[in-house]
């Protein structure tokens, strides 16, 4: 390929590290463009509806699927990152089905602001694990009214990869013919066969990425496999996002990802915000129990021994971990406009 087909340049956000550069080819953009526009067509959106998006255009990849929009006929109405005033504005005046933001902004939102009957009839959620947690979903869908489908893309492969259709079971690969996916062990790196209720690293690989393709990228996502026939009709595996590695806890030999603890405090609404913080005693990723987590409860809640033992308890029935569980004030713990963290290193 010669350098002079290179038509842009964007970069990954660096969650892990130094950040990297992704060149594209003019074919390139068009390729990501077809996914992320097979993946949020998935959800439901109609031709004609009007969303309201939160992402920026640059210099980042999601910006890169913002045009999907456009091109499955929806009226595209960008706010931007941390605009909650000229969104709210936005959904009051325009009247718009859908929005698209991360979980964590579309918690943030639906308890601040009432939202339960406004015009919005689909939240589309992406950009970190949550929107596929059945405790957490179920908040998100009580708060707005609406129905919650999620989305995933991959900084170094692309944007909105995955979307997740109506039957809320699973995220289909909308970028099917660009991109392989497999499943790996995340510790042997040995390959797992792809079939109903796998578990491991999402591996993906690009097909026709011209400029700087990846062979077997692992994306350090711990997903769980779906192979049964789905009723929309698409065909291929579905995947839910659990947590990334690079978040992962192990306790006495059992993995643990902060994102299963929060739905597992989920369960205990409404007496909880839905709000944890895993504040590890220890530096790296190997914790000895009880694993330290903050609880936040609900607007107006007390709390108690006994609720903090209940919390600590489920943990240990659902997750095999011991967990030493603080009840903190409601608004103790961050709220983003973006994404929130679960563990405080």
């Amino acid at each position: 390929m010669d350098p002079s087909e290179i038509v842009r340049i964007y970069s990954t956000s660096g969650t892990t590290g130094a950040p990297s550069y992704i060149p594209l080819t003019a074919d390139d953009v068009e390729s990501w463009l077809t996914g992320s526009a097979r993946s949020y067509a998935a959800s439901g959106v109609e031709p004609g509806q009007r969303i309201v998006s939160t992402y920026n255009a640059g210099p980042f990849v999601a910006g890169a699927a913002l045009a999907a929009f456009e091109r499955i006929g929806l009226v595209h109405i960008p706010v931007g990152t941390g605009n909650t005033a000229l969104l709210i504005r936005a959904v009051e005046s325009l009247k718009p089905e859908a929005v698209v933001l991360t979980p964590s902004y579309a918690a943030h939102l639906a308890e601040s602001h009432d939202l339960r009957e406004s015009s919005v009839q689909r939240v589309l959620v992406a950009g970190e694990p949550g929107g596929g947690e059945p405790a957490f979903r179920a908040k998100l869908e009580e708060g707005w009214g609406a129905k919650v489908t999620e989305a995933m893309g991959v900084g170094d492969i692309g944007p909105s990869l995955f979307g997740e259709c109506e039957e809320q079971d699973g995220m289909h690969l909308g970028a099917h013919g660009f991109v392989h996916l497999e499943l790996i062990d995340p510790e042997s790196g040995e390959a797992r066969m792809m079939e109903e209720g796998a578990e491991g690293e999402l591996v993906l690989t690009h097909l026709q990425h011209r400029a700087a393709p990846l062979l077997r990228f692992r994306t350090r996502d711990h997903v769980v496999v779906r192979m049964n026939p789905c009723p929309c009709g698409r065909a291929g595996p579905r995947i839910r996002c659990i947590g990334r590695t690079d978040d992962m806890l192990i306790i006495r030999g059992v993995n643990v990802f902060p994102a299963a603890i929060r739905e597992v405090v989920n369960e205990f609404a409404p007496r909880v915000s839905g709000r944890i913080l895993v504040r590890p005693r220890a530096a790296g990723v190997k914790q000895e129990p009880p694993l330290p987590v903050s609880v936040e409860l609900a607007r107006g809640e007390q709390g108690g021994d006994e609720l903090a033992e209940a919390i600590g308890t489920k943990l240990r029935e659902v997750l095999v971990v011991r967990a030493e569980v603080e009840l903190v004030p409601w608004g103790s713990l961050q709220r983003s406009e973006y994404k929130s963290k679960l563990v405080e290193l």
